[in-house]
């Protein structure tokens, strides 16, 4: 959808555990957009990862301290669906929305590692969100 403007009701963010990526990617999004979101995970994890809190509060981004959920709890027909790791895009197929491989930080366990996706989520979400309205 490069330079296109869509709309959409809600947005949401899926990775595999719901624990770092998709928490993120929803976080930076309610700080580049008024298009609601959520996150969910295919294989919800039983937490954020500790990481994934301490790289937000490094960046100054609001993390919600919320259970990672799954995508059959939190998805409807309505939703643009973002997914931010390969395995849950393969899980899925044919969605509404499109897919970001980002590498998962959370195997490294690295600040660097963490970073890195965060940065790399925010770059994306910065380009998308001014091309993504709320309808």
């Amino acid at each position: 959808m490069p330079g296109a403007v869509t709309t959409a009701r809600r947005v949401v963010f899926v990775c595999t555990a719901n624990s770092a990526r998709s928490q993120l990617a929803a976080a930076l999004w309610r700080r580049a957009s008024t298009v609601p979101t959520a996150s969910a995970g295919t294989n919800p994890a039983p937490r954020i990862d500790p990481k994934a809190m301490a790289a937000a509060r490094r960046h100054g981004l609001p993390l919600r301290n919320t259970r990672p959920r799954p995508l059959a709890g939190v998805l409807t027909a309505d939703d643009f669906v973002i997914t931010v790791c390969d395995n849950a895009h393969e899980g899925l197929g044919d969605i509404h929305g499109l897919h970001w491989s980002v590498p998962d930080p959370v195997p490294i366990g690295t600040d660097d590692a963490f970073d890195a996706a965060l940065a790399e989520l925010d770059r994306r979400v910065s380009s998308l969100a001014p091309r993504l309205a709320a309808c």
